[in-house]
């Protein structure tokens, strides 16, 4: 191996020889370069020039072909136009076609509403389809679809009315029998397949058609019962209406059926929930008017002959007030209240009450004299029927006068009233009246009145108090026998104070009645003392002189009334033979006050010679007070 020392000291020499060559050859390619760079320069200019000649030219193609280019694309644009105006008018031609398809078979109006809903929703899609369509005709398509879709609405709406007005028939005679029977099951299911498509196609229809046809059908109808209620002559039994006489009844009738009717129609041809309720109150909403003003001109009758006609009223109200009950029982959604109609009426109603205490007071203080034979007034006999009347509207005359509260919003408040009457007096409102208690407090009113007022008139007349005592009782009587004919009469005032009052009236004139026959049995109230004496045989009693006057002052006084009494009694002329044999009962209370009296002295203590005042035994005066009756 060579020694490195040997080796570095070779390679250095070589390296210098190399190094002068490698200066030299850098030299020659600095050269080279320089003139490679120099020739490319010149080439760059050549190139710069060559660039700016070929931008000039550039310039001048781009000049020449812009007005070709622009050209070009005008005819793009119009191609493009042309293209979409064919497309338009392709589809304008498919959308012509479905309008001249669909035209005749609309226009010949025969198709069944599914056709029609079909034709219209074809009709509607190619509208749809003409919405962005620039074309003239389009738009004029678009117009002529939507009057062929009017048209097709027109028809339906058409074969709607019909429908209607076969179901609901107009004519000049009317057959109220047959008034507002539903519609056939299969008119009310075509019926309703049209308002279902007036609900896609035209709202405004549905509703307000119907209730317009069936509206005024219902009214007219009605209207017929109305004028015969409101124009009939009331038929008067004994000069008053009597209950279910009056053709309004039928009127009632009619009208319940009809609203009860018209919701169960209305309910199976709507279905939304605010169709029923509108088609509900469209429909029956004259019907409201012509009810308040069938009301009202009976309400204008019955004020003209108040006093009679009252029970007419009470009738009426009656009716309304039953249809009402019936009407929330047999409806989901009542149109209108019945009751607010009527609420002039139940005023009229209520002033009769008072109207008639003061018709009572009117006759009986207008009268010229009472009559002599004690005859029963003809006013008696009114009251008795008005109050037999009074029982068949309790629970409609209840309703009248709770709300009117204590009997001082009806009584009359006459002066003579405070002494007579059995009124307790009070005028504080009560707010728990029963309805069978202050039916009772009213018709005990009207038995006060008219008694209160006969004796009024009979104390005017007589100066006795016998006779006035009589005539009341004469009235009286009458009343009671009225009383006794009707169950529910007397059951009204039994559960009030009527009966108490009529017991208080009674009690007040037998007790003026029977003054003078109280008198003579004054005298037979024997209040002598009679002695024993043990010095007499047998210890029989003794008797003061003084006592023995005074047992025949009581004989002689007890004879000579007796005997004026029996024949005062006997010279009354009573028309009335029940009258006669209740007060020969009533004076028979003398029987056993004699009878005591008479047992005590028969035996003549008090006079030898008892037959000078000892008239009538105990037979004898039975049979002078049995001759009575």
């Amino acid at each position: 191996m060579s020694r490195p020392g040997m080796i570095r000291t070779a390679t250095n020499s070589q390296l210098d020889g190399t190094s002068s060559i490698t200066q030299s050859v850098t030299l020659e390619s600095t050269a080279a370069l320089e003139l490679a760079l120099q020739n490319a320069g010149l080439l760059a200019q050549q190139i710069t020039g060559s660039l700016a000649r070929l931008g000039s030219a550039s310039t001048t193609i781009e000049n020449a072909i812009k007005p070709i280019s622009g050209s070009t694309q005008t005819y793009t644009n119009i191609a493009k136009n042309v293209e979409a105006a064919v497309s338009e008018l392709e589809v304008l031609r498919l959308h012509q076609a479905v309008f001249e398809e669909e035209e005749p078979r609309i226009r010949r109006g025969n198709l069944e509403i599914v056709e029609y809903s079909l034709s219209i929703s074809r009709l509607k899609a190619a509208i749809k389809s003409l919405e962005g369509s620039t074309l003239k005709s389009s738009q004029q398509v678009t117009l002529k679809m939507n009057q062929l879709i009017n048209t097709a609405v027109s028809n339906v709406r058409d074969r709607y009315r019909k429908t209607l007005i076969s179901v609901s028939p107009i004519s000049e005679k009317e057959d109220t029998s047959e008034f507002v029977s539903e519609m056939p099951e299969d008119t009310v299911k075509a019926l309703s397949i049209m308002v279902d498509f007036f609900m896609v196609t035209d709202m405004s229809a549905g509703v307000p058609i119907y209730a317009d046809i069936r509206g005024k059908y219902i009214i007219h109808h009605l209207s017929v019962l109305s004028e015969t209620a409101t124009k009939t002559e009331i038929k008067r039994v004994n000069g008053f209406y009597r209950k279910g006489t009056s053709p309004f009844k039928l009127y009632m009738d009619n009208l319940l059926r009809a609203m009860v009717t018209e919701e169960k129609m209305i309910r199976a041809i709507f279905k939304a929930k605010a169709d029923i309720q509108s088609a509900l109150s469209a429909t029956l909403k004259d019907l409201e008017k012509s009810f308040q003003a069938t009301v009202q001109a009976i309400n204008a009758v019955i004020r003209k002959n108040l006093i009679t006609d009252c029970f007419y009223a009470y009738d009426v109200i009656e009716q309304i007030h039953v249809a009402s009950g019936e009407i929330l029982l047999a409806t989901e959604i009542p149109v209108f209240n019945l009751e607010s109609c009527s609420k002039d009426l139940r005023k009229t109603a209520q002033d009769s009450f008072y109207e008639i205490l003061r018709h009572i007071e009117a006759i009986v203080s207008g009268l010229p004299a009472l009559p002599v034979d004690f005859a029963v007034l003809d006013i008696t006999k009114q009251v008795t029927a008005w109050v037999l009347r009074l029982a068949d509207y309790d629970t409609t005359l209840a309703s009248l006068l709770i709300p009117l509260g204590a009997p001082s919003a009806w009584s009359l408040k006459l002066s003579y009233h405070s002494t007579f009457s059995t009124a307790t007096g009070t005028s504080t409102p009560k707010s728990s009246y029963m309805g069978s208690e202050i039916l009772s407090l009213f018709i005990s009113e009207i038995f006060d009145d008219l008694l209160v007022n006969i004796e009024a008139k009979a104390r005017t007349q007589y100066k006795k108090v016998t006779r006035v005592g009589l005539q009341v009782i004469a009235n009286l009587l009458y009343l009671e026998r009225g009383l006794r004919s009707s169950q529910e009469v007397s059951a009204i005032l039994t559960s009030g104070s009527g009966i108490d009052r009529l017991d208080k009236i009674r009690k007040r004139s037998l007790n003026m009645f029977l003054d003078g026959w109280k008198m003579c049995a004054s005298y037979l109230m024997d209040v002598t003392i009679v002695r024993s004496s043990s010095t007499a045989s047998g210890g029989k009693a003794i008797m003061s002189s003084k006592d023995r006057e005074v047992i025949k002052e009581k004989f002689r006084n007890f004879n000579t009334t007796f005997d004026e009494l029996v024949a005062k009694f006997k010279e009354y002329s009573f028309t009335d033979a029940e009258l006669r044999a209740y007060l020969a009962k009533e004076v028979a209370f003398v029987s056993p006050l004699y009878q005591r009296f008479y047992e005590k002295h028969k035996a003549g203590e008090f006079s030898k010679h008892t037959e000078k005042y000892i008239k009538y035994n105990k037979s004898q005066l039975d049979q002078t007070l049995a001759s009575l009756a």
